[in-house]
């Protein structure tokens, strides 16, 4: 009896003992984050990512909406590592989620061999293919993100919807915030953005295309977006590019705020999860939008409910327009905003769950290369799904499933990109009106309406007595514009056209065009390269202390007969002098230009992205080749914009922001256009 009284003893005592470590586990000291890992199938590796809790995350029994913070260049999960550890994003977040009901997660955009030192490397997968010793086309950043999302939601009480989802990030980060908030619109409601990269390679390995941050702001219709710029930030020209670009989007959500600050760092954190906060409570970023567009680069891709497969996919975007229930365009373009129709693409839209089970349909389809209307017969899957085979030429296809009017459809104005207009003549912009159903539309109102003062419409209110089915009705003789403008480069203008159907019913589409400026000027000196060698003076950035100088270059570049006159059947790039570039030691530089045309002989051929010198952001100078058409008539002239950019470090060393002075040159750049007219040789 004895020794069973000890073993009672031993077992009563070993298990206090164990009782006491438990909850001593359970109840130790709160961290103020943790490091952890999971494994990732998308990158076939161990994958590192920070976490903050609440305090009270282990007692409360509470689900939190989740922040996932993307860092910059040369940074980790850990934080940034700027200004000797000074000023870094970590301590404030901290603070923070230590007051507020929310989980931030920073997760790693580490790649080990892409990192000799810190500015010899780059995290993400976002610069060209041969970047690193590992194709970085393999490594696709946004899968992993799927992967990250659901690894936390699995593993943590989040509240796991996209209303309490969101992306924050700054620089490179901040690219990625903006960039995968857009890919993925369906899974996150909110996005923040400090100081931005403007633009970086996305897509599959081999058919990576340049994605800019202005292009693609409409694939946050749905989106509660915040962009921050600091005061002093040497990339801020950028920054309120895109800001302009976001605040003429009515469908965004958006916020701008510019902190006085001095570098190019994450400032008033606190104001920005306040944002993030107020995202939260917003009920309706779970909502499914009435209608969107989306952009992608992907040849496989789901955006809110729909799958869209591409088959021999190319370097460039698969583009919807409009998506609803019952119409949606569809187009491919080679780059954004304005590049050709990618050949050869086929793509497989498969609808939502929308249609009911084994269900006819009437399809309407309006195919943009030929202008034709045809129709035919679809039938939903069991699940209620429709799936359409197109090309990339662009259609806009309607679902003729109920006996309702809408408004008729406003086809594009031009074949790629915004119109540019001339000032101060009288003209008609090409406005045509599709209607879309399979009955006669009747008693159309018709208005179309300017702001901006510097714009005139004649006879822009009118009434078309009916619109047959499938039928397009062009508006442009009815309506007259005359817009007026200024110096140095396009102007920006809106145009609202209200629609009004079925007695009552309205609609409203807007129309963007740019304005040439006035005067129009030509070109110092133009050099045509057809397949020749030339050598240009060309100005070279001296770095962030501002400078630079006139170096060579010797180019030799596209297919031609060498002889410096542009022919049929040639390819052409057009290289014209400045007299006074931005900055003030740049004098009589050459440029490649970027060159827009109306004439039918004429076409695109690619877009050349080049970098700009010593320019860190990863934007390039957009420049363009073109081909000219075997067809051509020898002699013809063929009217030509050209757009040329100019750029420079300014560097101001005495500038303050408060008691510190500015650490580096600001880098600016300038656009000009000029009208030129290529004669084609005989």
């Amino acid at each position: 009896m004895q020794i069973v009284r000890s073993n009672i003893t031993a077992r009563f005592l070993f298990i206090s003992v164990m009782v006491l470590l438990l909850a001593g586990q359970k109840l130790s000291a709160y961290q103020d984050f943790l490091d952890r890992s999971h494994y990732s199938r998308a990158f076939g590796q161990w994958r590192h990512y920070r976490i903050l809790l609440p305090p009270d995350y282990e007692t409360s029994g509470k689900h939190y909406p989740v922040v996932y913070y993307f860092h910059g260049h040369s940074s980790r999960y850990m934080g940034e590592p700027y200004g000797d550890g000074l000023q870094v994003s970590l301590p404030e977040m901290i603070d923070y989620v230590k007051t507020h009901d929310v989980i931030c997660v920073r997760w790693d955009g580490y790649v080990e061999d892409r990192y000799s030192s810190f500015y010899s490397g780059s995290p993400y997968n976002i610069q060209s293919d041969d970047y690193g010793k590992q194709p970085l086309g393999e490594l696709d950043f946004g899968e992993y993100f799927l992967e990250l999302v659901a690894h936390i939601d699995s593993s943590y009480r989040t509240i796991a919807d996209r209303q309490h989802r969101a992306t924050s990030g700054l620089s490179m980060g901040g690219f990625m915030s903006l960039y995968l908030s857009a890919r993925y619109p369906q899974l996150v409601g909110s996005a923040s953005s400090y100081n931005p990269g403007h633009e970086f390679w996305v897509g599959p390995p081999g058919a990576k295309s340049h994605y800019m941050l202005r292009d693609f702001t409409a694939n946050h219709g749905a989106t509660m977006v915040r962009l921050i710029r600091a005061s002093g930030d040497y990339i801020s020209q950028y920054h309120e590019e895109l800001n302009e670009i976001y605040s003429r989007n009515p469908d965004v959500d958006y916020e701008y705020r510019r902190e006085e600050y001095h570098r190019h760092w994450v400032t008033g954190l606190d104001e920005t999860l306040d944002f993030h906060m107020r995202a939260f409570e917003n009920k309706a970023l779970n909502d499914t939008p009435r209608s969107f567009d989306h952009d992608n680069a992907f040849g496989k891709f789901d955006v809110w409910g729909y799958t869209v497969e591409v088959s021999g996919k190319k370097a460039g975007y698969t583009c919807l327009r409009r998506v609803t229930r019952n119409h949606f365009r569809v187009f491919t373009r080679a780059w954004q905003p304005d590049g050709p129709v990618l050949e050869g693409q086929k793509i497989t839209i498969t609808t939502p769950m929308l249609y009911g089970n084994r269900r006819s349909y009437k399809i309407m389809d309006y195919n943009h290369a030929g202008g034709e209307v045809s129709y035919y017969t679809l039938t939903s899957s069991e699940k209620g799904r429709l799936t359409f085979e197109l090309d990339g030429e662009g259609h806009d296809i309607a679902v003729l499933d109920r006996n309702e009017g809408r408004a008729p459809v406003l086809l594009p104005l031009a074949g790629a990109g915004v119109p540019i207009v001339e000032p101060d003549v009288e003209q008609h912009l090409p406005i045509r009106l599709l209607n879309s159903y399979d009955f006669t539309v009747r008693d159309i109102g018709v208005s179309l309406t300017c702001r901006y003062p510097t714009v005139k419409i004649s006879g822009g209110e009118f009434t078309i007595d009916s619109i047959a089915p499938g039928q397009v009705v062009d508006l442009g003789e009815r309506i007259t514009q005359r817009f007026v403008s200024t110096t140095g480069f396009f102007q920006h203008c809106r145009l609202n056209l209200h629609l009004r159907y079925d007695g009552w019913h309205g609609e409203d589409r807007r129309i963007d065009v740019r304005v040439l400026p006035t005067p129009l000027a030509t070109p110092d000196s133009v050099v045509v390269l057809d397949g020749r060698t030339a050598t240009f003076d060309v100005f070279r950035q001296g770095g962030n202390q501002g400078g630079g100088f006139i170096r060579q270059r010797t180019v030799s570049e596209v297919q031609g007969n060498g002889n410096g006159i542009a022919e049929p059947g040639e390819e052409v790039t057009i290289w014209v002098r400045t007299v006074q570039g931005l900055d003030p030691l740049d004098k009589h530089s050459w440029h490649r230009t970027k060159i827009y045309s109306a004439d039918p002989h004429l076409g695109a051929l690619r877009d050349i992205a080049e970098s700009k010198e010593r320019e860190w952001t990863s934007v390039k100078d957009h420049t363009s080749a073109v081909m000219i058409s075997p067809r051509c008539p020898p002699g013809r002239p063929i009217e030509l914009l050209l757009e040329s950019e100019s750029y420079s470090f300014v560097w101001k060393p005495d500038y303050r922001y408060g008691e510190q002075l500015l650490q580096q040159a600001f880098q600016f750049h300038r656009d000009n256009v000029q009208r030129y007219v290529l004669r084609i040789g005989q």
